[in-house]
């Protein structure tokens, strides 16, 4: 057997070459489109910014308050949604997070070719705004549209169930809703043939 790597040829821009790529590309658009989730979430509008009522003079009290307002639209202009999960560093600002990540868990006992893959679904709400407007907690009731979304959906192929839906305890200012989904999927990469390398080669 001898590698060939001379015939690498990826294309990096393709999400469909491998499939946790692909399936993390579906769930943000999936969390996304969702308006429910995006009410919840509560993703914040950016303040309106001050007017000078002289525009070549203004006023230390006006460039005060332009800056501030500069500074809390800067402090909530980030990402709610996350494809990655990052507990430090969480913003300072009163918002809320929906991180997510996919990982391969094992490899089925009788057959090789099937893997138990498995997407982890972390719910990070700030302290101060865990209360709704439904009287749910916000942790709560974001866990239950994720659930409502993914819990026995073929959205990604096959079929993803729920098998754990916890409380988090985490650093900081924030209370964690995590949610852990599983299936069993095919154990191959797109271009490879079934449980070949397509960059060996085998001769006789």
């Amino acid at each position: 057997m001898k590698r060939d790597l001379a015939l690498i040829n990826r294309d990096l821009e393709n999400t469909r070459n491998n499939d946790i790529i692909l399936k993390k590309r579906l769930l943000e658009e999936m969390f996304y489109e969702d308006s429910d989730l995006q009410e919840v979430l509560g993703v914040k509008e950016k303040m309106p910014l001050n007017k000078y009522r002289d525009n070549n003079n203004p006023t230390q009290e006006e460039l005060e308050e332009r800056r501030r307002i500069n500074d809390y639209n800067e402090r909530i202009t980030h990402k709610q949604i996350l494809p990655y999960l990052k507990l430090n560093g969480i913003q300072k600002e009163v918002l809320n997070f929906i991180m997510f990540d996919i990982s391969d868990r094992e490899v089925n006992y009788y057959n090789d070719v099937i893997k138990t893959q498995q997407i982890r679904v972390m719910c990070f709400v700030h302290e101060d705004d865990m209360e709704t407007q439904y009287n749910i907690i916000r942790t709560d009731l974001l866990g239950y549209i994720i659930k409502d979304l993914l819990c026995w959906s073929n959205a990604l192929g096959m079929q993803f169930k729920c098998v754990s839906d916890f409380p988090d305890v985490t650093e900081g200012k924030y209370y964690c809703r995590t949610l852990k989904f599983e299936a069993d999927v095919p154990n191959v990469n797109r271009g490879h043939m079934g449980m070949h390398n397509k960059y060996d080669r085998f001769k006789n």
